[in-house]
């Protein structure tokens, strides 16, 4: 097993389930994260995002030399349906690793982790001062990287990198996401006498119907390319108590997503006005957060990039619908990409893998990019 592999497995090991999902969240991986830099003399700080969440945050090189984040989320999703044996043992067949946070995102942890070990010992001068960065809360809230991204100024950082599992491509733009709760209140009244209350559901159901003609029109935007496209998804529904009661109240969670060129405003308002046509219904902001513009042309994916042909892999440059961290450096107002070890299409579910070979490509390209 390779060190890469041998690092992955040790993270995996450590359940670090965000609390959303009913989880420990990340203080058990902190831990060994900042064993693991204190074991190779590295000096780091803890900044608090939450109690017991903290971001860990190591700066290597001149102080005086402008400085690249690299930056993982130590948390995960839940582990309910996992597919085989124990979620925390990475297990290997037919050249394919799962464990829960195998690709999503232990692996770009693990790689970044070895990168900041290697630097801290390189003899060779580094192009740029290294940032590492272990951020809590991504799989919620995102509260660690925002929480982070008011270093950016002190820490004198020039461009990040955010680690999801993109096969070691440059994503440069994303799309954003708007998070809304909406809730609708009526009267509790018997079963059999329907008429003496007002029924919550149906008014969340007219709600419903009313979004879905609202996501339909936004899908149908032709003149936007892709990633200027927005859409829209009810992903969940609560309300009622039982048969014979009128339910009087009914919550649905919403997720907009937001193309490039579209304003979290603009998502607001079109939701709000489709919830105003009800009575005693509100809308409450789980999170709002901008979309990912990085230009292809752009100093740093393009020296990324150059790292990439210089040994020997094939790296693009890519557009995607999911959304990740790198909104929080990007609204900091530096350069922001998205790259590291595995396939999102792995991400998140009850067999997730990355396979053999996926994590060392990626800890090659940084290497050369902060080695030349």
């Amino acid at each position: 097993m390779s060190e890469c592999l041998k690092l992955l497995k040790e993270l995996v090991a450590i359940p670090s389930v965000n609390p959303v999902y009913g989880g420990p969240g990340e203080p058990f991986v902190e831990s060994f994260v900042s064993d693991f830099l204190r074991s190779h003399g590295i000096e780091f700080r803890v900044q608090e995002v939450l109690p017991r969440r903290n971001n860990l945050v190591a700066r290597i090189g001149p102080d005086d030399r402008p400085a690249v984040l690299v930056e993982a989320h130590m948390d995960t999703v839940g582990v309910a349906g996992w597919f085989d044996g124990s979620p925390y043992d990475l297990t290997e067949k037919e050249g394919k690793y799962f464990g829960r946070g195998a690709c999503d995102t232990k692996a770009s942890l693990a790689v970044f982790m070895l990168l900041a070990r290697r630097l801290a010992q390189a003899d060779a001068p580094l192009s740029h001062s290294l940032v590492f960065a272990a951020t809590a809360d991504e799989e919620s809230k995102q509260l660690g990287a925002f929480k982070l991204a008011e270093l950016v100024g002190e820490l004198n950082i020039v461009a990040a990198i955010t680690g999801e599992p993109t096969q070691s491509a440059l994503i440069t733009k994303h799309k954003g996401a708007c998070r809304y709760t909406i809730e609708s209140r009526g009267k509790a009244a018997h079963g059999s006498t329907p008429e003496l209350g007002e029924n919550a559901i149906y008014k969340i159901a007219r709600i419903v119907e009313k979004l879905d003609r609202y996501a339909e029109l936004l899908s149908q935007e032709e003149d936007r390319a892709f990633i200027e496209k927005g859409s829209l998804n009810v992903g969940k529904v609560t309300g009622g108590i039982g048969f014979n009661i009128v339910p009087d109240s009914c919550i649905i969670d919403v997720d907009r997503r937001l193309g490039i060129g579209e304003s979290m405003e603009e998502a607001r308002e079109g939701i709000e006005t489709i919830v105003q046509s009800e009575t005693e219904t509100e809308l409450s902001t789980f999170l709002e957060r901008p979309a990912l513009d990085t230009e292809n042309d752009n100093w740093f994916p393009q020296a990324l990039a150059k790292s990439a042909e210089k040994v020997g892999s094939q790296t693009d440059f890519k557009e995607v619908a999911f959304m990740t961290n790198g909104v929080a450096y990007s609204a900091a107002g530096i350069p922001t990409v998205v790259f590291g070890p595995g396939d999102i299409e792995q991400a998140h579910k009850a067999d997730e893998f990355i396979e053999d070979g996926e994590m060392e490509r990626s800890l090659s390209i940084l290497e050369k990019f902060f080695l030349s």
